[in-house]
């Protein structure tokens, strides 16, 4: 057996990643990794691009490959339900793991976000 002194352990962190797919008005985000702090601001500002865009009706989140989901993330999907209320345009979230749904379920966003 080898042991390694824990200052040569190297965690290797999941980073996040998005990509934006087109289905005619609707936008699709398929999000990947661990979407905390650091990630928010690119996010959070295409977001606000795709719902500014007359082009874009409803956007569809999916979780999917996403494998954690910190405050700031939801923060995201807030103020993503805010805006997209004000302009009439439609959110929703699909393929929430089950760790994902129970932070769904705790922050009582299942109540909020239409969610398949």
């Amino acid at each position: 057996m080898i042991v390694f002194p824990l200052s040569d352990v190297v965690l290797t962190e999941v980073m996040f990643q998005f990509e934006i797919k087109r289905e005619n008005s609707k936008a699709i985000i398929d999000l990947n990794g661990s979407l905390s702090l650091r990630d928010t601001p690119k996010l959070k500002s295409d977001i606000k691009e795709l719902i500014d865009s007359d082009s874009v009706t409803e956007l569809v989140f999916d979780f999917q490959h996403l494998t954690y989901l910190d405050s700031s993330g939801i923060g995201i999907l807030l103020h993503t339900y805010s805006w997209t209320k004000e302009k009439n345009k439609k959110v929703k979230m699909v393929h929430l793991s089950s760790e994902i749904r129970t932070i769904f379920s705790v922050a009582n966003l299942l109540e909020i976000f239409q969610v398949e």
